[in-house]
């Protein structure tokens, strides 16, 4: 890349970044710590939570589908809308892989002390993770996640 995409390019880029901070802030609400700090910004992200709520079950397979058949292996959108899309992806996946694999833990160990100042670290680190690669795609930059960005640019097809 040797300039800085379009105004509108940035914008777009950010909106696959909703998903994962849709997640994030689920599993936020259940870590006791933060429960307290993210009334205060509840306000902010109603709306947006409660329309993902309404939406039909099969909603995030197409999304997924459509997301990655249709923007990220297509050639005609740019690498950077495309990169940020599959950033996106993975993010979600990733988290969502974390909340399932923890609920085959004990109860004792998942409801317990270590589980919530596990949330806390995870939603800590997702929701900051997440935070910054929406910086970087409101600024026009390629966001620097290890592993994540690796995968993502293995995904994106560069011909």
């Amino acid at each position: 890349m040797t300039k800085k995409p379009r105004w509108w390019w940035r914008m777009l880029a950010c909106l696959p970044y909703l998903m994962p901070l849709h997640e994030t802030w689920m599993y936020a609400e259940t870590a006791y710590h933060l429960h307290p700090f993210l009334e205060d910004f509840e306000f902010l992200t109603y709306p947006f939570l409660g329309a993902i709520g309404r939406l039909p079950s099969w909603f995030l397979m197409a999304y997924f589908f459509i997301a990655y058949l249709g923007v990220v292996r297509r050639k005609e959108w740019p690498h950077f809308f495309r990169f940020h899309v599959v950033m996106g992806m993975l993010l979600e996946i990733a988290l969502q892989v974390i909340g399932t694999v923890s609920r085959w833990m004990p109860l004792g160990v998942y409801w317990g002390k270590l589980g919530m100042h596990f949330w806390t670290a995870v939603a800590f680190a997702y929701l900051f993770t997440v935070l910054e690669c929406i910086r970087c795609a409101l600024a026009g930059m390629y966001a620097d996640v290890p592993f994540a960005c690796d995968a993502a640019y293995i995904q994106i097809p560069y011909d």
